[in-house]
């Protein structure tokens, strides 16, 4: 068995490494890290909702967070106290709200792969809300991206008119909907608001939500899943931490990219723990809405080497 000073010299080895990686190298990798505890996230909902239901395991996740968020509310409690745009924070707890409990409801019945596509809509949608509602423009670049990961989506989740199938496909783009408009508003908000009372409040009233009907079946876990469900929340609350990192070391387009990479941990992960193959309509797909990411940020480069 490795002992103390080995496990220290191997961490102080590894923040060597980083410490010696370029900005946008850093910012890659942790986001890297980022979706794939993501990704197992999803594993561990999957597993766990076999016995327990699907607002249970979310009551647990946000009760984890605002565990570790206790000391930051003390701070600021006062501040938190005094929301100055309550609509916008409303509408954001009920996106977020709708993104969680249906992403859940999502992975627990379809496989891991088609409900990490699915999420991926959230792109769509995001971009759907900005025009129609933020008048904001889409550029060529980003519609190419939007249309082709589309298509790859529907390529990877390839949706049946079998009644099971279209229900939780349908829940799966409601869930990326809810997300969108939970962007939406962080983004609007987040210009008079401070960090921690975004998070507090998420935080705080989706666990709430979620406490209500949870009740109405409620399961106590034995001491495994006890686990399991703390490890829902911390994971969640680290993988969190980490993608935000990732963006001070990384350009925004280039970081939120990597998160399509989920799409592979999605395919690998399902098929070794859930027996689920893909077929090559559906592999073809996941290539699909990688390349859909990465293509126009390779032209944008070309073109402003070009320039230069």
């Amino acid at each position: 068995m490795p002992s103390l000073s080995q496990h220290l010299t191997v961490s102080q080895s590894i923040r060597a490494t980083l410490a010696d990686l370029p900005p946008t190298a850093k910012g890659i990798l942790l986001a890297l890290m980022s979706t794939a505890l993501f990704t197992f996230v999803g594993v561990l909902v999957r597993i766990l909702s076999d016995d327990i239901g699907v607002f249970q395991i979310l009551f647990f996740r946000q009760l984890v967070f605002v565990a570790l968020l206790i000391p930051a509310i003390v701070k600021n409690i006062d501040l938190l106290l005094k929301p100055k745009h309550l609509k916008l924070h409303t509408f954001r707890i009920l996106g977020a709200f709708a993104a969680l409990s249906l992403g859940f409801v999502t992975v627990s019945n379809i496989p891991l792969a088609d409900a990490t596509a699915l999420g991926f809509t959230q792109v769509l949608f995001v971009a759907a809300v900005s025009y129609l509602f933020l008048a904001e423009t889409v550029s060529a670049s980003r519609l190419f991206t939007i249309i082709t990961g589309f298509v790859g989506v529907m390529m990877v989740v390839q949706p049946s008119f079998e009644q099971s199938s279209l229900t939780y496909t349908l829940l799966g783009l409601a869930g990326a909907f809810g997300a969108a408009v939970a962007v939406i508003c962080v983004r609007k908000v987040a210009q008079v608001e401070s960090k921690i009372t975004l998070l507090a409040y998420q935080a705080i009233f989706v666990g709430l939500m979620a406490l209500l009907p949870s009740l109405l079946n409620w399961t106590w876990p034995n001491g495994e899943q006890l686990l399991l469900l703390m490890c829902v929340g911390v994971l969640s609350s680290i993988a969190q931490w980490i993608g935000v990192t990732a963006y001070k070391y990384g350009e925004a387009n280039v970081i939120a990219n990597v998160e399509y990479v989920k799409i592979i941990y999605s395919m690998a992960i399902g098929y070794w723990l859930f027996a689920e193959t893909p077929n090559g309509l559906a592999m073809f797909g996941g290539l699909t809405i990688i390349l859909s990411a990465i293509l126009p940020m390779l032209y944008k480069r070309h073109s402003k080497a070009r320039t230069e």
